[in-house]
């Protein structure tokens, strides 16, 4: 499955009604996508500049940590999962694909 199909089977609408951003992932120097999350809504590809972008080592990597296979932690610790300065939108952005907590910190 690809990353998009996966991201749209998977995206949990009813706890994101209060999130209003913008997200990209990427592997290296390749865009995976990007996609915003708009008051319970996924649109790929929007215009402007994401507020976030997080990086994968592969996109099996992204899948497996996004989907609760793979523990974010030792992603992150291994190096596999990063941030762009905005790591507490990590949590973010894993309770919209799977289990956690959605709320934006203040």
């Amino acid at each position: 499955m690809d990353l998009r199909t996966f991201l749209e089977r998977r995206f949990r609408a009813a706890v994101a009604s209060d999130i209003d951003l913008t997200f990209s992932l990427v592997v290296g120097a390749r865009r995976l996508t990007t996609f915003t999350v708009e008051h319970g809504t996924l649109r790929f590809d929007p215009p402007g500049e994401a507020d976030v972008t997080f990086s994968f080592d592969s996109v099996d990597r992204a899948i497996a940590v996004l989907g609760g296979a793979e523990s974010p932690m030792d992603a992150f610790m291994a190096g596999a999962f990063r941030s762009d300065g905005h790591l507490p939108l990590a949590f973010v952005l894993l309770g919209l694909f799977g289990a956690g907590d959605v709320t934006p910190p203040g």
